[in-house]
């Protein structure tokens, strides 16, 4: 058995082996059906979007204060080494619902913009079994509230996959509210809340576009930038058209994909109060649930009311004081949440985990903080895919635990899976593992020793505290650049030093393992996007969406 197969398939089967009663059958599988047990616990994920590392004061030296995403820490466990499975959100979400790899199936890439996931059929692919599946098949309600961003097109809809309830949308982004409402706030980049509504305005009160398009390049200009009236009133167009809905990232509902009109109400409070109604009904259902409440705060586009704008006048940073909002209100959604739990009754048999898809959008200079971590999304940086990740689950995890070992987002499925007492199929290999038997020592050592990550041509792996970025040997290097970075994250969390060139026996010895583990794994399913480039640290990278 060569060494890869020791490192990434054991687990797996000592994860699919320690597990209770099968669970019921589902397309692509066979299992046999588990009688009921009251014991078993209601689960809740709540998934932030683009959320930074030190965003969160259940983080050390959090930047902003986050009470109630503290409360899950404070009575439960802070993995202090959590991984997302991709630095951008759509790959990192496939790899969340299925406890595997996304590279197993090729979901490599984001989907792209509604438009072309539509158009070109991507999204999850149907033989991929999710979390919803199974814990509906083991006798679960499940319900999604939030963003999907796992396909367009009707076999991919969430209530096709598993979930008996949605409410959300389908693409990667929708507008948190109607634009032009009293006490909205909205930024970006550098521009004003004034020009801002102006381009909003402008458009619905068909102002002429390139008047407006003028205006924000005075503001351009005073940044050096230069563009002729034409295309800046494009520009400017598009600009605003970010923050409104349109036909494809409307809020919908239900089997019959019904429009939910709530342009008159902050997105995040709406999916929390949605969250808070879907437990209190379901607690009286007389069966455990299941919620996936995939909030979109703090992704893009930034927009806030003033409820929350208010708490921060001593920001003076007009885009940062919207961000900063946008986290006050991801956190008093969580709150209402919580809150819904305890009155619930059911507290106490009730396992939630919070994490982030991926890193902060780290390419909007002075937005979020990763500190102590480099770079953010999109990139293989520790910035981009260490994320903040809690779990609670009173009476099996002991409250204020500190856990140091690396995690990965592939590991909700499992162990929530094994909580309900299901079972894994044992069609396919799963990468993520049953975390419990590791918070509450009767399996020692470290549940993954090794985890990697692929957007081709980039490719990292970590294994222990040795971590590896690089491009591809055959990589494009005018788009992409080729470089081996090394890191000793035990000594240098912020890969600072790379030591490629001192360690070549080590560098050696992660490539070998790349190259290995990426034998069973097919190729993307579609290409990325125009891939971003930006400059980390004062290095420029170009990096695969």
């Amino acid at each position: 058995m060569s060494k890869l197969t020791k490192i990434a398939i054991l687990p797996a089967m000592m994860c699919m082996t320690a597990l209770g009663s099968s669970v019921g059958t589902a397309p692509g599988y066979a299992a046999t059906s588990s009688s009921p047990d009251a014991s078993r616990p209601n689960v809740i994920i709540i998934l932030a979007d683009d959320l930074g590392y030190a965003d969160t004061s259940a983080n050390p030296g959090g930047r902003f204060e986050t009470p109630n995403i503290d409360r899950i820490a404070e009575q439960g466990v802070r993995f202090t080494d959590g991984y997302a499975t991709a630095p951008v959100c759509a790959p990192s979400r496939a790899g969340l619902l299925t406890g595997r790899y996304p590279e197993r199936f090729g979901f490599e890439y984001n989907v792209g913009g509604a438009p072309r996931a539509l158009r070109e059929g991507l999204g999850l692919s149907t033989d991929q079994i999710t979390i919803a599946q199974l814990l509906k098949d083991a006798g679960y309600h499940t319900g999604l509230i939030g963003k999907w961003h796992e396909g367009e097109q009707s076999q991919f809809y969430p209530m096709n996959r598993g979930f008996d309830e949605f409410v959300g949308f389908l693409p990667g982004a929708s507008s948190y509210i109607d634009p032009t409402l009293p006490g909205v706030h909205l930024a970006f980049r550098g521009f004003s809340d004034d020009i801002l509504h102006s381009l909003v305005l402008g458009k619905t009160r068909q102002i002429d576009r390139a008047a407006l398009g003028a205006t924000v390049g005075k503001e351009l200009a005073t940044k050096g930038a230069a563009a002729n009236d034409q295309k800046l009133a494009k520009a400017g167009a598009r600009l605003a058209s970010t923050f409104e809905r349109r036909p494809l990232n409307q809020i919908v509902e239900g089997a019959d994909h019904h429009v939910v009109h709530n342009e008159d109400q902050y997105l995040t409070d709406y999916f929390a109060d949605r969250a808070a109604r879907y437990i209190t009904e379901n607690a009286k259902g007389g069966k455990p649930y299941f919620l996936y409440l995939a909030f979109n705060a703090p992704h893009m586009p930034f927009m806030v009311t003033d409820k929350y704008y208010d708490r921060f006048p001593e920001i003076k940073d007009h885009q940062l004081r919207v961000y900063a909002a946008m986290i006050a209100a991801l956190d008093d959604g969580i709150g209402e949440v919580l809150n819904a739990v305890k009155q619930s009754g059911e507290a106490d048999n009730t396992m939630i985990v919070f994490a982030s898809d991926n890193g902060c959008a780290a390419y909007i200079p002075g937005l979020c903080s990763n500190t102590p971590l480099r770079g953010g999304k999109l990139s293989f940086y520790e910035g981009g895919i260490r994320v903040p990740f809690l779990m609670s689950w009173p009476g099996h995890i002991t409250p204020g635990t500190v856990y140091h070992n690396p995690v990965s987002l592939m590991d909700v499925l499992p162990t929530a899976l094994a909580a309900s007492g299901g079972k894994l199929p044992t069609d396919r290999p799963y990468d993520g593992v049953d975390l419990m038997p590791y918070l509450s020592g009767r399996i020692a050592g470290p549940p993954h020793d090794m985890l990697i990550w692929q957007s081709k041509p980039l490719v990292a792996i970590r294994l222990g505290e040795w971590k590896l970025r690089e491009t591809e040997k055959d990589a494009n290097t005018s788009v992409y650049g080729h470089y081996k970075l090394l890191f000793n994250l035990r000594d240098d969390r912020n890969e600072s030093t790379n030591l490629s060139q001192k360690d070549a026996d080590k560098l050696r010895e992660l490539e070998d393992l790349l190259h290995e583990w990426e034998i069973p794994m097919v190729a993307p399913k579609w290409p990325t996007k125009r891939p971003v480039t930006y400059q980390i640290d004062g290095i420029t990278f170009t990096l695969p969406v």
